[in-house]
C-alpha cells in the first residue's frame, strides 16, 4: 500500500513511518510548515512546540536515516485562515478555542490528507496515539482511544471529518508511550528521547498576551465582579481567562476562593464565584461531526477537556445543535472547547461547545 505520513520531527511521527516500513508498505513522509522559520527564531520558547525549524531539521534527518523521500509542504495560508484567525477572533468573544483540534481537522487532516491523497496514495498516517478498527456495531471503521490512555488523542480528532477515517492509519495506536521510545532507540532513530511538544505552535513562548499584541490588539485591565455584580478584584485582559480558572487575577476582598465563572466581553469584565457555582450538569455545544449514526437521542459518556474525566450523559441532537444532560455535574464546562461523544473507547464524534448549563 502506497502511504503518505504526517512527519512532525518528533519520535511519534517517526516511529510511525519506521513501523509502516517494517509492515512493506511504500512510504513517502510529508512535512508541514505552519509558520515561518523567523518567527521562532525570535520568540522565546519556553516549551517545545511544534513546526520549529529545528523539527524540520529532525524530519529531514530522520527521513534520510529510514531512506524515504521527504516533502515540505507550506500550509502557512491555511493554516493562518482555519486556525489562527478563528483563534484570535474566539478569544475576543470570551471564548476558549482549542486550535489543535481545529488543525487536525483543516490542516493535518484536511488540507495535507487531500495533498497526500491526490498524489496517488492510498492512505494517511500519523503518530497520534489512536487507533482506526472496524466496528461491527457501527458497521464502518471508526477511530478509537489508544491503549495508552494517559497519551491517548482521540479527543482531537473527535471533529474531523467522517469519510477520512477509512483513509487513515494510526501505527502507534497500539503502544504506550515507553514502547514507541524503546522502538525508537533499537531503530536508532535520534529523536528517541526528544521532548514532546506541549504548547500551541504557534505561541512558543506560552503567552497569549503576547499573541494578541503581535496581532495588533492590546488588552485592558478590568473589573472582576460576582455574580451580584459586587466587584472584588481586577483582571489583566478577559481573553486570558477560562472557566474554573483561579489563578493569574488581583482579588481585593480576601477571605474567599473565587474561581471564573464567565466572561462579559462588551463590559470587559470577568466574572467569578465560589467553587461549587463552576460545576455544570450540562451543556449546549454546536455544529456537531459524527463518525457514526447516532439516534436523535443516545447515552454515551463526554469529555469536555482534554484532561476532564469523562462524564456518563444523555444526548439529545436537534439539528445543528447537540444538548447534554450529565448524570453527575462536571466541573468547567467551557464554551469554545471540544465535548468529545464516546461509546466505550469509540469515538463517536465531537461538537463546539456554545454554553454551559448550571
Amino acid at each position: 500500500m502506497k502511504v503518505g505520513v504526517a512527519l512532525s520531527g518528533g519520535v511519534d511521527s517517526a516511529v510511525a513511518l519506521y513501523l509502516l516500513l517494517k509492515e512493506g508498505h511504500e512510504v513517502k513522509a510529508f512535512h508541514m510548515k505552519t509558520k515561518e522559520d523567523e518567527f521562532f527564531i525570535k520568540k522565546e520558547i519556553k516549551k517545545k512546540v511544534c513546526c520549529s525549524p529545528s523539527d524540520t531539521a529532525d524530519a529531514m534527518r530522520i527521513a534520510h536515516f529510514l531512506g524515504v523521500e521527504i516533502e515540505i509542504v507550506d500550509v502557512k495560508e491555511i493554516f493562518r485562515e482555519k486556525v489562527i484567525e478563528p483563534f484570535k477572533r474566539d478569544l475576543l468573544k470570551g471564548l476558549t478555542p482549542n486550535p489543535c483540534a481545529h488543525c487536525n481537522r483543516f490542516v493535518k487532516f484536511g488540507y495535507l490528507m487531500d495533498y497526500v491523497l491526490n498524489q496517488g496514495f492510498d492512505a494517511f498516517a500519523s503518530g497520534h496515539y489512536a487507533r482506526i478498527e472496524f466496528s461491527e456495531k457501527y458497521g464502518r471503521k471508526v477511530i478509537k482511544k489508544g491503549v495508552d490512555l494517559k497519551k491517548d488523542q482521540s479527543y482531537f480528532l473527535a471533529r474531523i471529518e467522517p469519510w477520512r477515517i477509512e483513509r487513515l492509519i494510526f501505527p502507534n495506536g497500539i503502544y504506550t508511550k515507553e514502547e514507541i521510545r524503546k522502538i525508537a532507540e533499537e531503530a536508532g532513530i535520534h529523536v528517541a528521547k526528544k521532548q514532546e511538544s506541549q504548547d500551541v505552535c504557534f505561541i512558543p513562548d506560552g503567552s497569549i498576551e503576547n499573541f494578541l499584541k503581535d496581532e495588533g490588539i492590546t488588552l485592558k485591565d478590568g473589573d472582576i465582579i460576582t455574580p451580584e455584580g459586587e466587584v472584588v478584584g481586577r483582571h489583566f485582559g478577559y481573553p486570558l481567562y477560562t472557566i474554573g480558572q483561579r489563578k493569574g487575577f488581583k482579588i481585593e476582598k480576601f477571605g474567599r476562593r473565587y474561581y471564573v465563572r464567565g466572561k462579559i466581553p462588551e463590559k470587559n469584565v470577568v466574572v467569578v464565584s465560589d467553587l461549587e457555582d463552576v460545576f455544570f450538569s450540562g451543556l449546549i455545544a454546536e455544529d456537531p461531526v459524527w463518525h457514526v449514526e447516532v439516534p436523535e437521542e443516545f447515552r454515551c459518556v463526554c469529555r469536555v477537556r482534554k484532561k476532564s474525566e469523562e462524564a456518563p450523559a444523555v444526548v439529545k441532537v436537534k439539528d445543528n445543535e447537540v444538548e447534554v444532560s450529565f448524570e453527575k455535574k462536571v466541573f468547567a464546562v467551557t464554551p469554545g472547547q471540544i465535548a468529545a461523544f464516546y461509546d466505550g473507547d469509540t469515538l463517536l464524534g465531537g461538537a463546539i461547545i456554545k454554553e454551559g448549563i448550571r
